[in-house]
């Protein structure tokens, strides 16, 4: 269909329906904005909203439960003293990730992931705050030019080194998402550093940028 056979008013409309189509893709994988109360709760808390059946991980949207469920988003109390591995011994106090075990440490709580590990070091915060240019930035990965604050999803950053590790890791989780709709476990295994048992896929290279 040729738009010169459209009147303008039509041709507007057109444009208005095609540019909402794109923003809802844009933010088709983001809970952030969203009216329903179960994702509201489980949005700071990367947990699951049982009305729209799915997980949130850092504002991400997670429709597999079991995928969710091995990403295990949350800190996990332990007794630094109780580790088996020395290298964890050391890097707990200081807050830093064991490279051997794929362990990381926050506040004395231990993270299954690095993803989960560097997006614990920021702030989950869906709100932006009272910055305009940070609620702008909110649920995408960037700087506020105004107050300088990075964001990564709904986390935010004050150091620009910690916000690029976990920046790398939420682009990992947004590829294996992507994964997601055609081959679960190959979005579950490519994350985890394996290749797909189903479809072959090579995993998702360890570090993004």
């Amino acid at each position: 269909m040729s738009l010169r056979w459209l009147s303008p008013l039509s041709v507007l409309l057109l444009v208005g329906v095609l540019w909402g189509c794109q923003q809802a893709t844009i933010r088709g994988d983001s809970a952030i904005g969203s009216d329903c109360s179960g994702c509201q709760v489980a949005l700071p808390i990367n947990g699951w909203c049982s009305t729209c059946d799915h997980g949130l991980v850092a504002g991400l949207i997670i429709s597999s439960q079991q995928f969710h469920e091995l990403l295990d988003a949350h800190g996990h109390d332990v007794e630094i003293a109780t580790l088996q591995c020395g290298m964890c011994r050391i890097v707990a106090p200081e807050d830093e990730f064991c490279s051997r075990c794929r362990n990381g440490f926050v506040a004395g709580q231990l993270y299954f992931s690095e993803l989960t590990w560097s997006l614990a070091r920021g702030v989950n915060d869906a709100s932006g705050g009272g910055c305009s240019g940070c609620q702008k930035l909110v649920g995408t990965v960037g700087q506020c030019p105004g107050c300088a604050t990075h964001w990564v999803g709904t986390v935010r950053f004050d150091s620009g080194e910690t916000a690029a590790v976990a920046s790398g890791q939420y682009r990992r989780l947004q590829m294996a998402l992507a994964r997601l709709e055609g081959c679960e476990e190959c979005a579950m295994a490519g994350f985890f550093g394996s290749r797909c048992r189903i479809c072959g896929r090579e995993p998702i290279p360890d570090r993004l940028k």
